[in-house]
């Protein structure tokens, strides 16, 4: 088995294991903005975690993703196809890129479509979306390639610093690296190193979404009442071991030894 069938047979192993577990449908969610030519909306999973992020003008977006209405498979299969595509690369500007394509990879999109049966006929090519290099300006860059217009591919840059990406523009096929023979020498995960992978940047991702919980007492709370049950036990513990040790010292101190 050459590299370049190896990552084929890896990508194929984390595709079907990241849907298997992925719950469905997703659901659209709009977000309350005032005053606001742009509509924030969300493509949320049923747990409530954020799958995706979107701003778009309001008419675009009334047109795409009507609120609270569920979210095509096809949409999910995408975004999963990118993520397993992703994660058997160990260069850093991909796995540096893996947090922005699990929130914003359906946002590059939106720069380039029309209408709504545009974007599904290109979701539709399971050939695309997958990671490259383009040749821009004499250097080779990390990017996504989003679709083929007759000769042209759009794509999006990656920053190699910050895995961020730049716009999507369109650049002629020959000035991306040929995917065989670039794939086969890359340095490849195996399946279970790559399922690995996704599963930390997912977790990683939903620590971020966790909403900070307001019942936990502030340091003043727990000075004055260390012993309360809004407190964990070990805290509580320590913050009366302290105030013990901190008498005793003072004490020490004033009686001289």
């Amino acid at each position: 088995m050459s590299n370049y069938e190896h990552y084929q047979a890896t990508v194929a192993r984390v595709n079907a294991a990241i849907l298997r577990k992925l719950t469905r449908p997703w659901q659209v969610q709009y977000q309350d903005v005032n005053d606001s030519d742009e509509q924030q909306l969300l493509l949320v999973a049923p747990s409530g975690s954020i799958c995706q992020r979107l701003s778009l003008p309001k008419v675009t977006a009334e047109s795409f993703w009507a609120d609270n209405e569920p979210v095509s498979n096809q949409v999910t299969e995408y975004v999963v196809r990118g993520a397993a595509r992703l994660a058997p690369l160990r260069q850093t500007s991909y796995r540096n890129n893996f947090p922005h394509w699990l929130e914003h990879c359906l946002q590059q999109l939106h720069y380039l479509m029309l209408s709504k049966e545009q974007l599904m006929q290109v979701m539709a090519d399971t050939h695309y979306p997958y990671p490259s290099k383009v040749k821009i300006q004499g250097s080779y860059l990390p990017c996504w390639v989003w679709y083929a217009d007759d000769e042209q591919r759009a794509v999006s840059v990656i920053d190699k610093r910050t895995g961020l990406f730049s716009k999507p523009r369109m650049v002629e096929g020959y000035q991306l690296v040929d995917s065989e023979k670039w794939f086969g020498a890359q340095v490849i995960d195996s399946a279970e190193e790559s399922i690995e992978t996704v599963t930390y940047y997912v977790a990683e991702q939903l620590k971020g979404q966790k909403v900070p919980d307001d019942s936990e007492p502030t340091l003043t709370d727990a000075l004055h009442n260390p012993c309360s049950s809004t407190l964990s036990p070990v805290l509580s513990v320590a913050l009366v071991t302290g105030v013990l040790v901190g008498f005793f010292i003072i004490l020490k101190m004033h009686l001289g030894f």
